[in-house]
């Protein structure tokens, strides 16, 4: 029987808002020049499968970073975004777009909860079961946007790479650790199939893989020895 659960957070309970491959061809739009969502889109997926070396280690090391740390990477990253779409005209005012575009993202765009989220949390609190948040982001943006949405309190504990161990895998342990239940006690839920699948399954920890519509695009890979949902309504035929 199921009496506590860890979530994944971003991706999981949260998104970000406008997505970017829809907002970067809007914005280009407003300055006359035509790039359509398919085609942006590809070019994120095609960054985030090949990440540049320059970008690497922030990458790898993204979730332990100070704040300005990961602003500064994230406008980067989006810059290389856009790098990817070789738009053409005089290079001066092409690297004049990219950071007014970088610059619309960094302020347009809001990580907010997925709408199914509070109504479950709360539902799995009356339920008596224990809940966690286990994320290879930072602590202080699920911390903040937890507690603007009045549900921080439901959490018995965030478990963060800037806390704990610096790889999300080996937090599994801590989890085990803090919340005193056995493995088969305890259900993960995540979207990624390496640290939200065969990680919790290193500690004997059953999983949950929720692949939101949404996200998709960024997720090829599959394997049918994990259940699978597609929002978190779903769970409650897991917990009986």
């Amino acid at each position: 029987m199921i009496k506590c659960i860890s979530f994944d957070f971003d991706r999981t309970l949260a998104h970000v808002q406008p997505q970017t491959h829809h907002l970067v061809p809007k914005l280009l739009a407003e300055k006359g020049i035509g790039v359509s969502v398919d085609e942006f889109l590809q070019k994120c997926v095609e960054l985030r499968q090949n990440i540049p070396v320059h970008l690497q280690d922030h990458y790898s090391r993204f979730g332990t970073l100070s704040k300005d740390l990961r602003d500064n990477f994230l406008r980067e990253y989006n810059k290389a975004r856009i790098g990817l779409l070789k738009l053409d005209g005089d290079q001066k005012e092409i690297e004049i777009l990219k950071e007014w575009l970088t610059n619309q993202i960094y302020l347009q765009q809001k990580k907010i909860l997925y709408d199914d989220v509070i109504s479950m949390v709360k539902k799995l609190c009356d339920l008596g079961i224990k809940q966690y948040i286990l994320s290879g982001n930072h602590s202080d943006g699920i911390v903040q946007l937890l507690k603007e949405s009045n549900i921080l309190d439901y959490f018995e504990e965030i478990i963060t790479v800037d806390k704990f161990f610096v790889k999300k895998i080996d937090n599994f342990k801590i989890l085990l650790e803090h919340s005193n239940f056995p493995p088969n006690e305890i259900l993960h839920i995540g979207d990624d199939l390496v640290t939200d699948g065969y990680g919790p399954r290193k500690y004997q920890i059953e999983s949950i893989i929720i692949r939101r519509q949404a996200q998709l695009i960024f997720l090829p890979k599959h394997d049918e020895s994990f259940q699978s949902i597609t929002n978190l309504d779903e769970l409650t035929k897991f917990l009986g």
